[in-house]
């Protein structure tokens, strides 16, 4: 009683705050849940009505006014839904959904929410047609909504199916043709005639994006098993109609068509132990083959680059069997786009990847070399001429030409890449200019850059001596950009050779930069102190991680520290 009258007591103030009510209904929550558990604990059951339903009507009170007094926080209102649907109030929240999207009726997302709970837990469906009707009023042009629309609709033919099957009434046909003795609403559902609306009236709103929508609802229907002449329907809308016939994205869609029982198909293949790949080829030729009378009829960049796309599809679904000739398809396609139109540079390294991926290295390299120069700003084609060279055990000379060049052309906080990989070929191959790249990766004001090419250069230093790890690291510890990763990287190699007084410079080093942020760095050399039986210096360096530490992170470093003693003390080191 106490606590809920200190929380009536905020709720009066003049100046309404949001975490005193949501405080307030996670309190009566926790009563509510505790009076349950108690409940089955001990198997009392006498005033459950009365007690239990009490609280929650107050829980709804509060929710209610809340959420008026707050009336543009969506959380706040998913959450009081939440809660009825779990008390299994269904027409509570109802009136929740509807209340909300007097507000919110901008948000596409709650009324398909708010229509899915009237269609899947209230069996509204009239309400669920009515709230997309509306929706689509407030935000006609919106395609999500239209799409979950027609879903919808077919989602209701469905359950009318299913219904008459479990009742034994055979009053239609799969085919989208019912028995006359059918009703006229119910003939224009089960004959997918209000979802054809749906799909007409969508057309008429999205006139320049209506092959992608259409597109959208075919692959909708296609998860249907009654839909074959609702599909025929709007294919045969898309290819009829004059001034989508023009457009390219139309030519795309109907061209895919030929593919469209290509899942059903791998099913079948799948459950029968069948390989898919032959039939699935048969598919692939007939869509090419439309394809190939699309570009024909519209001979535009557009059409090749649509073409040059769906190809690259095929490709990435990776076929043992068809890999090699979905190959030689993309290739022609992208010869044919280079010979009638200018190529850009995000195709050519499309189609470069691929002429090295199957060993057609020579035309490879006779891309890159008839490109370099229109294109010698591009890292990407920089990074893979560097990388043919190696792979092909160009000359030193020749390899360092090109990854000087390319330095030269291209942005310092983009060559990464190239970096990384003319790193991994000085140590791999232990060129005699290993040490000079290292150092001029070091001395680079781009992080990413000089944290890897520090760290490379303290691994290829510890290989050769003591003396030249601790040269290189003192040489760069005191030069920005620093970096966690490179001070990280020198302790490790110096605890693997035992030398503590080292390891301790290093920790003191990482301390003075990133000493104000980052906390495990101060907890793990507590740990290396108490290790090395030096634990006389952990309160210290407790003191000044305090004074150090960004004011934020004091608490979440108290916490790991006390973790730290707790495991000190049973033996562990800490992690």
């Amino acid at each position: 009683m106490k606590k809920r009258k200190r929380f009536e007591y905020k709720m009066q103030r003049r100046t309404k705050e949001k975490e005193v009510y949501l405080q307030y209904i996670q309190y009566e929550i926790g009563v509510l849940q505790l009076i349950k558990h108690r409940r089955e604990k001990r198997g009392i059951e006498l005033g459950k009505d009365e007690i239990e339903k009490e609280i929650t009507l107050r829980i709804y009170k509060l929710f209610r006014i809340a959420c008026f007094r707050f009336n543009s926080d969506v959380k706040l209102w998913l959450t009081y839904a939440d809660f009825a649907k779990k008390n299994f109030d269904k027409e509570r929240v109802s009136k929740i959904y509807t209340t909300m999207l007097q507000t919110h009726n901008k948000k596409p997302n709650l009324w398909i929410l708010a229509a899915k709970f009237e269609f899947e837990t209230n069996e509204s469906i009239d309400t669920a047609r009515n709230l997309f009707q509306r929706a689509i009023r407030f935000i006609p042009n919106n395609k999500k909504l239209w799409i979950e629309y027609f879903k919808m609709e077919l989602l209701c033919v469905e359950v009318i199916m299913k219904r008459k099957e479990l009742l034994g009434i055979k009053e239609f046909e799969s085919n989208d043709e019912p028995h006359e003795s059918i009703s006229k609403v119910e003939d224009a559902i089960l004959s997918c005639k209000i979802a054809e609306i749906i799909f007409e009236n969508s057309i008429k709103e999205f006139k320049n994006e209506a092959p992608e929508l259409i597109n959208s609802f075919i692959l909708v229907a296609n998860d249907f098993n009654f839909t074959k002449n609702l599909i025929d329907r709007m294919y045969k809308r898309l290819s009829e109609d004059e001034e989508l016939g023009k457009l390219a994205t139309s030519r795309d869609v109907l061209a895919r068509r030929h593919l469209l029982e290509e899942t059903e198909i791998l099913k079948k293949c799948e459950k029968n132990g069948q390989i898919a790949d032959f039939t699935i080829a048969e598919l692939e030729e007939k869509a090419n083959s439309a394809f190939l009378e699309s570009i024909a009829f519209l001979d535009t960049q557009e059409m090749h680059l649509i073409y040059i796309n769906f190809l690259i599809e095929r490709l990435n679904l990776n076929s043992q069997y068809l890999n090699d000739e979905r190959f030689e398809r993309l290739n022609d396609a992208f010869y044919k786009l280079e010979s009638k139109f200018k190529i850009s540079v995000d195709y050519l390294v499309k189609w470069i990847r691929y002429l090295i991926t199957f060993k057609k290295i020579d035309e490879a390299f006779e891309k890159i070399e008839k490109y370099l120069d229109e294109f010698k700003s591009n890292k990407d084609l920089w990074t893979l001429y560097l990388e043919l060279n190696i792979n092909k055990n160009a000359q030193e000379d020749k390899i360092l030409q090109v990854f000087y060049k390319s330095i030269d052309n291209i942005k310092q906080n983009e060559a990464l890449e190239l970096w990384e990989t003319i790193f991994e070929w000085s140590l791999d191959s232990q060129s005699q200019n290993a040490e000079k790249l290292l150092q001029l990766g070091s001395s680079l004001m781009v992080k990413e850059i000089s944290t890897i090419a520090r760290t490379k250069y303290l691994e290829w230093a510890e290989k050769i001596n003591d003396f030249k790890l601790k040269e290189v690291y003192s040489n760069l510890r005191q030069i920005p950009p620093y970096s966690y990763e490179f001070f990280l990287k020198y302790i490790e190699l110096e605890k693997s050779r035992l030398h503590e007084k080292d390891v301790e410079f290093a920790y003191e080093d990482a301390l003075k930069h990133f000493g104000n942020e980052i906390i495990d760095l101060w907890i793990e050399y507590m740990c290396f102190k108490q290790e090395i039986k030096k634990t006389q210096d952990i309160a210290g360096l407790y003191w000044r991680a305090m004074k150090q530490l960004d004011s934020d992170l004091i608490e979440e470093f108290s916490h790991k520290f006390c973790l730290f003693k707790l495991n000190s003390t049973d033996g562990h080191t800490f992690e």
